[in-house]
């Protein structure tokens, strides 16, 4: 695997910093996931509903577990020992927890000086207030990503912040891989949740790009362009639409595909109708041609308008539920659902690995670590210490 030879040790909580040690255990990376005695959070969360820890090795698959009080002198003592030895260091704490344990990015930069010492937070290590505590939702909300729940304020349907966050993560890392091969030299890299969503906030960046003539914009088009995509108000070419199942979501955006589709629920006349023959002129009439297209799809299974819309090739998706996106067939054939044995939960349902490689792929090849399963192995194999030591270890709370 292409990561193989790669040590990681992993001192993350919760889903960010997780994701991004994750997708380089998948890929072949040793990683080493350091929780504490009484657990990752996320561990204790899933632990208080009997057997909802199986979905812990949803994001810490194929790790080694050890349980160490990095808190305490002798645990430090060891948290450095593993950096001296490794090339990337995660951790996702607010700024300022490692440093204060002497486990900052300086500290374990004097013992291995080509460490890549990735920190995820909400909002950065520099900043107006680095120390600020965040979750999912307060990157979602802080990055201007909920501006269009705000009427109802919902929660978000994903944990989009911490999952791209920890992807985005994973990149840094690699690319710091590729620096330390050119250079030898590693380096600190400070990740914000914050950051990671505004730059895939796209309606943020484009009103910012057009504010100089977003009046001229909003005359054009009868609207801000943030407002097009409402989903309130739906748009006839992009948008989700009514089948006598569910919802289906199409898009009609070349003058190709509004022909057709047009053609398709059977008004040929929209395609050269002047309310409707462009995108701006659909968007000034967009009620109309919405109720038009769903007069057609109201009449018709998800199933059928996939059917008839693919045939002209028209992009076209049902709205999965959770059921049906588990059952979907390209998913499977890819290779997405797979699944790992765990010692006391049986068979696990996982995700596959969506790095599809010719060469050297991912895979998918232990479930993750219980409490402090590795302790010994680690502390044995990787550091040299003696069963005498490791038991004192255990007896003085050090490791668990």
């Amino acid at each position: 695997m292409v990561l193989e030879g790669i040590r990681v040790i992993d001192i993350t909580q919760f889903i960010s910093g997780s994701r991004c040690t994750q997708i380089l255990a998948d890929m072949g990376a040793e990683v080493i996931k350091v929780e504490p005695p009484q657990g990752d959070t996320l561990r204790l969360i899933f632990s208080l509903m009997a057997g909802a820890e199986r979905n812990y090795s949803v994001l810490n698959r194929n790790k080694y577990g050890v349980a160490i009080d990095w808190r305490k002198p002798e645990g430090q003592d060891i948290i450095r020992q593993l950096a001296g030895m490794s090339d990337i260091f995660v951790h996702n704490l607010i700024p300022g927890t490692l440093e204060r344990s002497r486990l900052g990015y300086e500290d374990l930069k004097g013992i291995n000086p080509d460490i890549i010492y990735a920190a995820i937070s909400g909002f950065g290590s520099t900043g107006a207030n680095p120390e600020r505590a965040a979750f999912d939702i307060i990157a979602q909300a802080t990055s201007g990503q909920l501006w269009n729940s705000l009427e109802d304020l919902a929660p978000p349907s994903n944990y989009w912040g911490d999952l791209v966050s920890g992807a985005y993560a994973a990149i840094a890392c690699l690319l710091a891989v590729i620096h330390r091969m050119k250079t030898g030299h590693g380096q600190f890299i400070d990740i914000s949740m914050q950051d990671v969503l505004y730059f895939n906030n796209y309606r943020a960046m484009m009103d910012k790009a057009l504010s100089p003539i977003m009046d001229q914009v909003e005359k054009t088009l009868g609207r801000k362009p943030r407002d097009v995509m409402n989903s309130s108000d739906r748009m006839p070419f992009y948008g989700f639409f009514k089948a006598t199942d569910g919802k289906v979501a199409i898009v009609a955006l070349t003058a190709r595909q509004w022909k057709d589709l047009s053609g398709i629920i059977g008004r040929p006349e929209m395609a050269t109708d002047q309310k409707f023959n462009n995108i701006i002129s659909q968007i000034h009439n967009h009620k109309e041609a919405v109720d038009l297209i769903e007069e057609w799809t109201c009449r018709h299974s998800s199933d059928e308008i996939i059917r008839v819309l693919e045939s002209k090739k028209i992009p076209c998706g049902i709205a999965y539920s959770s059921e049906q996106v588990n059952a979907d067939e390209n998913l499977r054939q890819r290779g997405m659902f797979t699944k790992v044995t765990h010692e006391a939960f049986g068979e696990i349902d996982v995700p596959g690995v969506p790095f599809k490689f010719s060469d050297t792929p991912g895979s998918v090849r232990r479930p993750a670590p219980k409490l402090g399963e590795h302790n010994r192995i680690i502390l044995e194999q990787r550091l040299g210490l003696s069963k005498d030591e490791i038991d004192h270890l255990y007896e003085k709370g050090v490791i668990a």
